[in-house]
Order: structure tokens, then C-alpha cells, then sequence
């Protein structure tokens, strides 16, 4: 585990942090003051616009799952403390260094959903249709000439075409935070590895290779990634042993969040949750007779009348530890495959009691939450909001590279006699931030090591590829929209339909 819990960085620290354990608090500092990492506050976990407090947001929930992270941590190094069977050289790396792995855990844990747009999964999935689209692909073909292939409208969209907030996480830690528009927030390579879940970009994902049900980085972050892998030691296209435990977390912490939310806004009751779950664990006690006690207990915290915090935080509490103590025991079976890169499914798999165990609760949300009106009703209103924001973009899609650099020199005269007032409206739309990691793409360097406005950075402009400057541009408009808030993007689009003027 020593070489895969590292102090290094894509960018030497201007800091002097000489030990694991202040790296990893750096690590955690620079995410949670983060301007991306406030905006959380704001997205929602299931209900979008909410105005109960006590609903989660996005936030919220990455707090919680968080806490599930330190919690596998303290228990993975107390059972190894505990072990007379484990190595005492492992026992002492983990009495060095519990603390730290706990830090990088947490920190991925909290950064899980940075990547997330607003009105999650309806966010992205407008996004994807969006980029799959006759509009985007006439755009492109109007921009850069009605000969281009399908395959270069493909190579050009595959970044979209398969988006998720997995990926544009990485695009904001890596690239968006931080004023150079480059290195970001500067995270440690062994703190972006653990934040990667999905180990492959749309270059070269393959879904018969283990973690690529979706892709975890873009192509444009391709090179940083491969760049962690070889800094740590790791395969590429490889799963970092900590990351198994933040996926672990989420999983354990977002299925019984959602019911609980569910009960809060009472879309459902404790009752109809306790009929329907009961049912189904004792078919599954019927299966896994390994687990009828455990079986037992959890419809004892359901059906106890007598529980004085209540049935359903009982339940929570009870199932917590429970998978909490079955990711720690596999966790350490497992450790030299681990450490090898060497296990090629979840930590909580298919076909194991665990993993059946939350899937009634997934099953129930499916059936009982997701399907609620007023669930619906908003993820039909989120689908809209960005899509219609995204389809006032596709002008600056339309735009040929040479029109585009006007608005980057702020050539106002330029802009007037090519007749672009809309689309000069819509680029001052676009944050400072976001531009300058699209200008330092296009540069291949930090954005105060060039000047735009040098004849330099105009041949670098010149000698990019059309096809690869259109990607970077794409890149500028979703970076803008999918880091909006659930607020923020609904009045964005109120604005640019006309529905609500300032």
C-alpha cells in the first residue's frame, strides 16, 4: 500500500505538506473550499428545488457517505489490528497511517457527485440525447464544412455522447478549479486515483473489461489519468484499492437516503416500506440460510413497535453496520489482490447477500419513490431546462473557428460586422473559470505562462485542429451547464426563452 498512498502531484505544491497525513488534509481542504463543492448545496439528491431543509441535496448526501468512508476505514484497521494472521508490516502501516487513508477516503467520498449537472441523472441524460441529435451534428457540419464523416461528427461528440458526472468530476478537479485553468485543484495522484470508479474513457472503454459499464475520464483527460497510473505504480486503466471503498459507501449510504426522503416529503410511509421490505428479505432468508439471523434481525428493527429511535432509523443504523462490517471483512480478504489491481468486481458484487440486500431497497425505490408525480413532474422539468439551454448554445457550435476567436480577443468590431450580437451574448454568458481551462486546453499550458492577445498563442490557435478546437469548444458549454445549480439553470433557461427577464 506504501507506493500507492503518495505526497506527489501533477503540479509541485507550492506548500510545504513533507508528510501522507498533510497531504491528504491539503487534499481535503482545497475540496471543500472549493466554490464546486459549495455549488452541491444546491443540486438536488432526488427532489429538485426543494424547500425542506431536511431533504437531502447533493451535499448532504456526500457528507453521509463521507461518514460511511471513515467508518469502513476505522473498522478495516481495527479488524487488522485484531488479526493475528495478518503481516505485522501491514499492521504497522495501517497504525502509521489509518488516519491519512481515512482523509483520502473521505475526500473521494465527498467529491463523488462534483461532476453531477443539475436535475441529475435527467441532467445527463439531456446532455447525451443532446449530443446524439440531428441539431448538434448540422452545427458541427455547418461549422466546419458539410463534407465532414459521421465518423469525425463521432470522434468529435464521443465525450458527450457517453457523458456522466463521473468524468466531469474529474474535468473540475483536474482542470475547472483553481485559477490556471490547468492543474486545477491540484489534488495528489493517489487522491485522483481513489476518485476514479469507472476506469476508461470513450477512446478505448470496452464493456466486456471490468468497470467500463461507464466511462470514468473524457479523452481530454486521458493523459492526466495515465499520468496518476504511471506515478503510482498502478495498471492503467485500473481501480485504486481506496476507490473500492468510496463506491462502497455510496452504495450503503444513497438507497436508504432516498427512502428516508422519501418518508420526509411522505410520498411514502414507514408502513408500506416495512410490508414490502419485510416480504422480500424473507424470500431472501429462504436463499442465504448463512444470513437468517442477520435476515431476523432486520425485520425485528422493522416490526419492533418498542424501538425507542424509531423503526425506520433502526433498520438504517443496523443494516449500516452490518454491510459497513462485510466491506471491511472483504476489504481485507482480499487486500494483495487489491493492492495488485487484481479484483475485477465491486467490493458489495452481484450474487452475494449484500448486494441483494440493497437491491430491495433499489427495487422499492424503483417502484415506489422514482415513480411518484412529483418526482416525475420535475425530472420532465429538469429534461427541458437543459435542453433547452443547450440548444441556445448550438450557436456558438455553428460558428466557424475564426468567428469563435473573436469572442476570445474581445474583438468588438469583429463580432459587429460578422452580425453575432446573440452569440456574443450567449459567450459572456460563459465563466471566466471555464474559459481559461478551454484557452490552456488550446495552449497545452497554464494560462499565465501565454497571453492571448500574442501572436504566439494566435498560431497555436491556428496549427489546433479544427476537429479537436470543436471538442474543446463542446467541452466550454457543458462544463458551464452542468456545473449550474438546480436554481441557477432553471432561471438561466427562464432568461434565454424570455419567460422571466432581470
Amino acid at each position: 500500500m506504501e507506493k500507492l498512498i503518495s505526497t506527489s502531484r501533477r503540479r509541485k505544491s507550492s506548500a510545504d505538506h513533507d508528510s501522507v497525513l498533510a497531504s491528504t488534509q491539503s487534499d481535503r481542504a482545497r475540496l471543500i473550499y472549493s466554490a464546486a463543492f459549495r455549488r452541491l448545496q444546491q443540486k438536488a439528491q432526488v427532489f429538485s428545488l426543494e424547500s425542506n431543509s431536511a431533504v437531502r441535496s447533493r451535499l448532504t448526501h456526500s457528507i453521509e457517505v463521507s461518514h460511511i468512508g471513515r467508518y469502513i476505514v476505522a473498522t478495516i484497521h481495527e479488524k487488522i489490528k485484531q488479526n493475528n494472521n495478518i503481516d505485522d508490516n501491514i499492521k504497522a502501516f495501517w497504525l502509521d497511517n489509518s488516519l491519512a487513508i481515512s482523509n483520502v477516503v473521505e475526500s473521494a467520498c465527498l467529491m463523488h457527485d462534483i461532476g453531477n449537472p443539475p436535475f441529475g441523472h435527467f441532467g445527463e441524460s439531456a446532455i447525451v440525447k443532446w449530443s446524439e441529435s440531428d441539431l448538434v451534428k448540422d452545427a458541427l457540419r455547418q461549422s466546419l464544412g458539410k463534407h465532414i464523416s459521421e465518423d469525425i461528427c463521432g470522434n468529435i461528440l464521443s465525450d458527450f455522447i457517453h457523458f456522466d458526472g463521473n468524468p466531469q468530476g474529474l474535468r473540475i478537479i483536474t482542470n475547472l478549479q483553481g485559477d490556471d485553468g490547468y492543474f486545477g485543484l491540484n489534488l495528489t495522484h493517489t487522491q485522483l486515483a481513489s476518485f476514479i470508479k469507472y476506469t476508461y474513457c470513450p477512446d478505448d472503454i470496452d464493456i466486456n473489461k471490468p468497470f467500463s459499464k461507464k466511462i470514468g475520464y473524457f479523452s481530454t483527460e486521458k493523459n492526466i489519468m495515465e499520468d496518476v497510473w504511471k506515478n503510482l505504480g498502478m495498471k492503467n486503466n485500473s481501480r485504486h484499492p481506496l476507490g473500492f471503498l468510496m463506491e462502497a459507501s455510496d452504495d450503503i449510504s444513497y438507497c436508504i437516503s432516498d427512502i428516508e426522503d422519501g418518508i420526509e416529503k411522505e410520498i411514502i410511509t414507514v408502513e408500506h416500506f416495512s410490508d414490502f421490505t419485510c416480504e422480500r428479505i424473507k424470500k431472501l432468508k429462504n436463499k442465504y440460510d448463512n444470513y437468517s439471523e442477520q435476515c431476523d434481525k432486520l425485520i425485528s428493527c422493522l416490526t419492533n413497535n418498542n424501538s425507542p429511535v424509531g423503526n425506520f432509523m433502526l433498520f438504517k443504523t443496523t443494516l449500516s453496520n452490518f454491510l459497513v462490517d462485510r466491506v471491511a471483512d472483504i476489504f481485507i480478504k482480499d487486500y494483495k489482490l487489491l493492492l495488485e489491481q487484481g479484483r475485477d468486481k465491486e467490493i458489495i458484487e452481484k450474487g452475494t447477500f449484500e448486494y441483494y440486500i440493497l437491491d430491495i431497497l433499489k427495487d422499492y425505490t424503483s417502484n415506489h419513490l422514482f415513480t411518484s408525480p412529483e418526482a416525475e413532474c420535475m425530472e420532465l422539468s429538469g429534461f427541458a431546462i437543459i435542453s433547452g439551454i443547450l440548444n441556445d448554445y448550438v450557436s456558438l457550435i455553428r460558428l466557424p473557428k475564426d468567428k469563435f476567436f473573436l469572442f476570445l480577443l474581445k474583438d468588438n468590431k469583429g463580432i459587429r460586422g460578422s452580425n453575432l450580437h446573440i452569440e456574443k451574448r450567449l459567450f459572456n454568458r460563459l465563466p471566466v473559470k471555464h474559459l481559461r481551462s478551454y484557452l490552456t486546453a488550446i495552449a497545452e499550458s497554464p494560462f499565465n505562462k501565454f497571453d492571448i492577445n500574442d501572436e504566439s498563442f494566435k498560431d497555436k490557435y491556428d496549427s489546433v485542429s479544427d476537429e479537436h478546437e470543436m471538442k474543446l469548444r463542446i467541452h466550454l458549454i457543458i462544463d458551464f451547464i452542468s456545473g449550474m445549480t438546480d436554481p441557477f439553470s432553471m432561471e438561466t433557461f427562464q432568461m434565454l426563452k424570455g419567460i422571466r427577464v432581470k
